[in-house]
């Protein structure tokens, strides 16, 4: 889901595991040579799902096993969910409602997709996205909970948590 720390926990695992990250949006903006809310908004959310298909289809192929942050959307589309299936372990991230609508509030404007709303309507939008992508995200063989990603030392616990969680023998 937005905001429920994708590319805050993919970027502090990378480093601490010492492998690369793909931050799906960033790649797709690379792609595009242009933002995400500005592919959206010249392009449509289709063009920019296709983009973001292309990075995941590069990604399964990696011979380095990334991390790979993707976008709320990415598994909902397409083939994507199947692709990081059948080539990575594939973890659904999820914060508390609340704690995601303080990370939205702190970044208004950041998602193209809740543009505008804010209070009872943002968390309106949030609950029809889950309802939306549940299906999808379910099929996660695992879950995590990101809540705890605000601080440095709330990342660095998180991080350790997730280590211990998924890769025991830190690898």
């Amino acid at each position: 889901m937005p905001a429920c720390g994708k590319t805050t926990l993919g970027r502090a695992l990378a480093a601490r595991l010492g492998v690369p990250l793909c931050d799906t949006d960033a790649e797709v903006e690379r792609l595009a040579g242009m933002p995400v809310g500005r592919i959206f908004a010249e392009r449509g959310e289709e063009a920019f799902r296709r983009l973001e298909a292309q990075v995941i289809e590069r990604m399964a192929g990696s011979p380095r096993a990334p991390i790979v942050a993707c976008g709320g959307g990415t598994p909902c589309y397409g083939h994507s969910l199947q692709l990081m299936l059948d080539t990575g372990t594939v973890v659904w991230l999820q914060a508390s409602t609340e704690r995601t609508l303080q990370r939205l509030a702190e970044q208004p404007g950041q998602r193209p997709r809740l543009q505008g709303l804010e209070g009872d309507a943002l968390r309106r939008a949030l609950d029809d996205e889950l309802h939306r992508r549940a299906p999808f995200y379910s099929r996660a063989p695992f879950t995590f909970d990101s809540s705890r990603l605000d601080t440095p030392a709330e990342i660095e616990d998180t991080v350790q948590r997730f280590i211990t969680q998924f890769l025991p023998d830190g690898k």
